[in-house]
């Protein structure tokens, strides 16, 4: 079981570890649209890592697989910390040294773009996913997340 909340944690919340995604977070300088795809998509995960909802929703187009997506983590993350919320922090420990690289990334037809989010957590644990961006006012969100076969 400790495995299993170990991998969804790892999955959602490991965009969110360098200083560059804690500032953009921070900063909140998505309407400047100077975000890559790429720093997009580690200021959602910091942001939903760090238990910050709304911030991780203005990184995201406004489709449902998105709103599941988050709605998923949160229900998760919440439900850990009400149970057991030494493992929450254990989780989060782990999170905090594992790392992150993006892979096959480019432009995808209709204004998307397409990048493979690979995450390590020692060498049990590597996670890859699939994240599609769309341009919306100039500005980069996340519009569906899902697991590379």
């Amino acid at each position: 079981m400790k495995k299993f909340i170990l991998n969804i944690l790892l999955l959602v919340g490991i965009a969110g570890l360098g200083v560059l995604a804690a500032w953009l977070v921070k900063s909140g300088d998505k309407s400047a649209g100077k975000m890559s795809p790429e720093e997009t998509v580690e200021a959602f995960y910091s942001a939903l890592l760090a238990g910050k909802w709304d911030e991780a929703r203005e990184f995201c187009a406004e489709t449902g697989d998105m709103d599941e997506y988050c709605r998923k983590f949160m229900d998760c993350r919440e439900r850990l910390q009400a149970e057991d919320s030494l493992s929450l922090a254990v989780a989060s420990d782990i999170l905090s040294n594992a790392g992150m690289s993006f892979s096959e990334s480019g432009r995808k037809g209709n204004g998307m773009y397409r990048t493979i989010l690979d995450i390590s957590a020692g060498e049990d644990i590597r996670k890859a996913r699939e994240v599609l961006l769309e341009k919306e006012g100039g500005v980069w969100l996340v519009s569906r997340i899902s697991a590379v076969q």
